[in-house]
């Protein structure tokens, strides 16, 4: 007993076919109309045929009732679509119909071959076989040409964008060269116009210096010039300075010891004291004697009874000395004068006018013993 799953469901689906089949024929309200031309059996087939016709070959026993679907659906439905009837009413009776079985197709008598239609099949199927095996080799050999044939298309295809990639990148190549060329011969041209501006420019600045150079050693020569003539001219006023000075020292020794001589030692005077900045106004007073000779100054004339500072000057005074002796500072001070003592310490001074300026250059000279 064939048990395969397409088996079985082939008879579930039969067995359910006449189920619905026989439910639908029990429900018909009509009864079973006998027709003998459906009911009768087909005719027997040509006793002279060889092979039976397409007509007449057995049909698959579901076509039948596959043509009596709508079998199935043969039910009057305006009876279950009815109002219920009252309970006074008989219930009408279904009459069954037994199911109706198909007859069974007629199929004809399978003839067996002979030797000669065996061996002509037999050829012709070796022939079939041959003209499918050349088919089959010209398929082949068609495939194998279209498979050569689009490899060689892919391979110049290959070939023809492996070229136009090597011209583009020549191309790149080629404008990457003459870019680079370019910029390097900017390059060149600016660092050619820098060094050439700045060749320029230190060209101008050695002529300028050699201007400046040339200007400066000119006002040099003019300064040494102005210098020369203004020593001269100093070297020539202090000489003229000094004869007249000595002139005055003459003439002011006759006046100062030929008068009393107590008015003659006494004045004003400014002094500035060594490693000291400030300027002092001083009352002075010369005690000359044979045994020593001093100056003493005072704050005023009122107190004279003890000195703010006392000089000695007999044998401690080394020169006296004017601004171009080596006191330039008290070249813009007019009537002032130096006292440089022998042990270094030095003393500015300056009187209210030249006569007193005179007066006490011969008065500090006399007390010092020192010949102006």
């Amino acid at each position: 007993m064939n048990t395969s799953p397409v088996h079985n469901r082939k008879g579930s689906f039969l067995t359910q076919l006449f189920a619905l089949r026989r439910k639908n024929q029990n429900t018909h309200v009509e009864p079973y109309i006998h027709d003998p031309v459906v009911d009768a059996p087909p005719p027997p087939p040509p006793k002279d045929h060889k092979r039976a016709s397409t007509s007449t070959q057995r049909p698959f026993l579901g076509e039948e009732y596959i043509n009596e679907k709508p079998l199935l659906f043969d039910v009057d439905l305006n009876v279950l679509a009815r109002p219920p009837q009252p309970a006074s009413q008989p219930i009408p009776v279904i009459q069954k119909i037994p199911p109706r079985i198909p007859a069974k197709a007629y199929s004809p008598p399978i003839i067996p071959l002979t030797p000669e239609e065996k061996a002509r099949r037999r050829l012709a199927a070796q022939h079939q076989s041959e003209l499918e095996k050349e088919a089959m080799l010209r398929e082949e050999h068609e495939r194998q040409e279209t498979k050569r044939r689009e490899k060689l298309e892919q391979e110049r295809l290959e070939r023809e964008e492996e070229e136009e990639r090597k011209a583009v990148l020549q191309e790149e190549l080629r404008a990457a060269a003459l870019r680079k060329a370019r910029l390097e011969r900017e390059e060149r041209e600016i660092e050619e116009q820098r060094l050439q501006e700045l060749r320029e420019r230190k060209q101008l600045e050695k002529e300028r210096r050699l201007q400046y150079t040339k200007e400066m050693e000119r006002w040099r020569a003019e300064q040494m010039q102005r210098a020369e003539s203004q020593c001269s001219e100093k070297e020539e006023e202090r000489r003229r300075s000094v004869e007249g000075r000595r002139m005055r020292v003459a003439r002011m020794n006759e006046e100062v010891f030929s008068a009393s001589t107590a008015d003659r030692m006494v004045g004003w005077v400014t002094v500035q004291p060594p490693n000291m900045l400030a300027w002092k106004r001083r009352y002075y007073k010369f005690e000359l004697g044979h045994a020593e000779s001093k100056m003493l100054l005072y704050g005023n004339p009122r107190e004279v009874v003890k000195p703010l500072d006392v000089l000695p000057l007999d044998g401690q005074i080394d020169s006296l000395a004017e601004w171009y002796e080596g006191f330039e500072e008290l070249e813009a001070i007019p009537y002032s004068f130096a006292l440089r003592f022998v042990d270094g310490v030095e003393w500015r001074m300056f009187a209210d006018s030249a006569e007193e300026k005179d007066r006490l250059l011969v008065l500090l000279s006399e007390a010092a013993g020192i010949i102006l």
